[in-house]
C-alpha cells in the first residue's frame, strides 16, 4: 500500500522511533510501490502459468481420452 507524501511515516531503528522526512520519506515511499509492483507482476505471472497449465491440461484429456483420474496418475 502506498503512502501518501502528506502522511507521517515512522520506522523503528535500533530502539528510537524516528520520522521519516524529505528524501528518505520520497525513497520510502517509492520502495513501497516498487514492492508492491513486483509482488502484484509475480502474482500475474503465477496465475498465467497455472491457467496455462489447467489449459495443457484439459487438452491433453480431450485429445487423450483421458478421466480426471488417470490425467491426475500421470501427473
Amino acid at each position: 500500500m502506498a503512502k501518501s507524501k502528506e502522511e507521517q511515516i515512522f520506522i523503528g531503528v535500533d530502539d528510537q522511533i524516528v520520522e521519516l522526512v524529505g528524501s528518505d520519506k520520497e525513497a520510502f515511499i517509492a520502495d513501497q510501490k516498487a514492492t508492491a509492483d513486483a509482488q502484484a507482476l509475480l502474482e500475474a505471472e503465477y496465475k498465467a502459468k497455472q491457467d496455462s497449465r489447467e489449459s495443457a491440461i484439459k487438452k491433453l484429456a480431450e485429445i487423450a481420452g483421458l478421466t480426471k483420474d488417470e490425467l491426475n496418475a500421470i501427473l
